[in-house]
């Protein structure tokens, strides 16, 4: 049997050529759909992340637009070259792919559907200090399947969504109001109430410091060598989110421990010292011989 093979090789060249106008126009509708939307997350995009002052949703969003953009641009290029059937299959058979991409792409799928609940849920907000897994640091951005954070390292950490769904959220400045504490151990022979008064007298004066809750001083230990006051206050933060959480969580309280001990030098409270008593003994063996 004989393969003319010159007569197929001219009948896919007149195929080809005979559809070469529809995969141009394809290649051009594709192309468009993919840049209306990066233009579209670029500008319309930004105007919705300023309108809703740069919440999560509006980069979700924004997001998601840009992907449907796309799908739909594959699928009229399909349709542009003849692959209707094709285009319509993949939308009439999306529940099928989904099961087959949910055990292929678990991962990403978990991540996704997180990103949405999150999206929606709004637990957190971009400037917003989080804390999951272990992991703390300013917001920076959610997509689809991460989200970003940067510490007060300047490291950045891309936590999966489904990490943040699944663990606990503790978020430092969802209302602004953060509580702050430290231990101060004074010598026994110290007034403890001339120093909780000293204390609380300096908390109130403090502009950093809220009058609402108010400050406190709690006894926590009565040692031998040592009272231990722990000193609780609470700052508002709300205003300062947008900087590193080392500026939330020590210089505030770096200050406020600094000035407290200028205070109580000023006021000859002491901070304790271990007394130690060290007792001398008479040799056994040299005793003994002594007696003899």
């Amino acid at each position: 049997m004989n393969i003319d093979f010159s007569k197929i090789f001219n009948d896919f060249y007149l195929d080809i050529s005979s559809m070469l106008p529809k995969i141009i126009t394809a290649i051009i509708a594709i192309l468009f759909f993919i840049i209306l939307g990066k233009l579209f997350y670029r500008f319309i995009g930004k105007r919705i992340q300023l309108k809703w002052k740069d919440s999560i949703i509006s980069n979700f969003t924004a997001e998601a637009t840009k992907w449907f953009f796309y799908i739909f641009g594959l699928i009229v290029a399909l349709n542009i070259v003849g692959f209707g059937g094709i285009a319509s299959s993949l939308i009439a058979g999306a529940g099928i792919s989904a099961i087959i991409f949910g055990f292929a792409f678990k991962d990403i799928g978990e991540n996704f559907l997180a990103g949405i609940i999150l999206a929606l849920k709004r637990p957190f907000e971009i400037g917003d200090i989080i804390e999951v897994d272990g992991y703390k640091g300013n917001v920076k951005d959610l997509d689809l399947r991460i989200t970003h954070l940067r510490n007060v390292e300047g490291k950045d950490i891309y936590i999966p969504n489904s990490s943040i769904i699944k663990n606990t959220l503790i978020n430092y400045t969802k209302d602004g109001n953060l509580r702050m504490s430290f231990m101060i151990g004074i010598a026994p022979e110290n007034d403890i109430t001339q120093t909780r008064s000293l204390i609380i007298e300096y908390l109130k004066q403090n502009k950093q410091i809220l009058k609402t809750p108010m400050p406190n001083i709690v006894v926590q230990e009565l040692g031998e060598f040592t009272t231990d006051l722990q000193v609780l206050f609470w700052v508002d933060i709300l205003s300062n989110k947008k900087l590193p959480d080392s500026y939330l969580g020590h210089n505030i309280r770096s200050k406020v421990i600094s000035d407290i001990k200028e205070i109580l030098d000023k006021n000859n409270i002491e901070m304790p010292s271990q007394v130690i008593e060290h007792k001398m003994y008479r040799d056994y063996k040299f005793q003994v011989k002594k007696d003899e």
